[in-house]
């Protein structure tokens, strides 16, 4: 099973990323959709130390959004981060499964064009440094014959840096809290087929006044063994928001957002010295996007245990 471990290191926390946030919702949710990918159910029943690395590039658009209490027009985005996440799972047992915690910190570069901008706001800007921590105090997983799964929550930390007087910010300055069960049927012949159920609450921003609605997401994920080191099958994900923005900052009104994607991945399994490595690319094209960016998302991930 040392193949099978070592493709789900990557995949054992579904932890929330940050996107950009213009002082309000951003036309962006605060779970970014396709985190998870293969064997996203499974997280190595060995006690130790996990680590993933996630580069993640994401070039999207939209029609409108609120910038510093003001809307901006035809506002277009690229993204580029990378996370670095560690487990640690534990020799403890919680609910009949193995118990560990985690934590994420991004690291990231943002550009943003905006065709018609707020007075005070430029047409182009650009950020760089680290955004909000992803904390993760429980993860417990399961695993019964084929199948495989786990439930995780997620505590996103303002410590990025924010300023509401810029139109770009790589801190959204509030709290929210994720909670998100995975599961996978992983078979021996490397059938692979994995998805991950989370649910949003999104706390004010203080700074803004302005209280993103809550967001539902699915991450979707097929796949199949070409060959004990390479496999190969479909993506998809879903990020629908539920309850509709508020607060005096909600310019826009309730402005609630969904968007959808769909696209392909590879994964490949090697070593590095005597380590089990995987690495995972993933490509999605969004579509049906409301009230949110729509565009074009990859990640690439590395995952090993140290």
């Amino acid at each position: 099973m040392t193949r099978v471990r070592t493709t789900a290191i990557g995949a054992a926390l579904t932890l929330p990323i940050i996107l950009p946030a213009w002082g309000a919702e951003g036309a962006s949710t605060e779970y970014i959709g396709g985190y998870t990918g293969f064997a996203a159910g499974y997280v190595p029943p060995d006690p130790g130390t996990y680590f993933s690395n996630y580069l993640y590039f994401y070039s999207a658009s939209t029609a409108v959004v609120p910038v510093n209490g003001h809307p901006a027009l035809d506002v277009s985005t690229d993204v580029y981060f990378e996370i670095a996440q560690f487990t640690w799972v534990t020799k403890y047992q919680l609910l009949g499964g193995n118990y560990g915690f985690g934590i994420g910190v991004p690291l990231g570069y943002v550009s943003v064009d905006v065709g018609v901008p707020p007075i005070g706001v430029d047409e182009s800007t650009s950020a760089f440094g680290f955004g909000d921590a992803i904390l993760v105090p429980a993860l417990i997983a399961w695993h019964k014959g084929n199948f495989h799964s786990n439930f995780g929550i997620s505590v996103f930390a303002p410590t990025g840096e924010y300023n509401k007087n810029h139109a770009l910010n790589l801190s959204r300055n509030f709290w929210a809290i994720d909670g998100s069960y995975a599961g996978s049927y992983l078979t021996e012949t490397g059938f692979d087929l994995s998805g991950a159920l989370g649910y949003t609450v999104n706390f004010e921003n203080p700074a803004t006044h302005y209280k993103s609605g809550d967001v539902v997401h699915l991450d979707l994920a097929i796949g199949q063994n070409l060959s004990k080191q390479f496999k190969v099958g479909v993506v998809g994900y879903a990020v629908v928001q539920v309850t509709g923005d508020s607060g005096s900052g909600a310019v826009l009104g309730s402005f609630e957002s969904d968007v959808y994607a769909a696209g392909l991945a590879a994964e490949y399994d090697s070593k590095i010295g005597s380590k089990d490595v995987s690495m995972q690319l993933r490509w999605y094209r969004e579509f049906d996007a409301r009230n949110h960016l729509e565009g074009n998302a990859v990640y690439l991930t590395a995952s090993l245990q140290l």
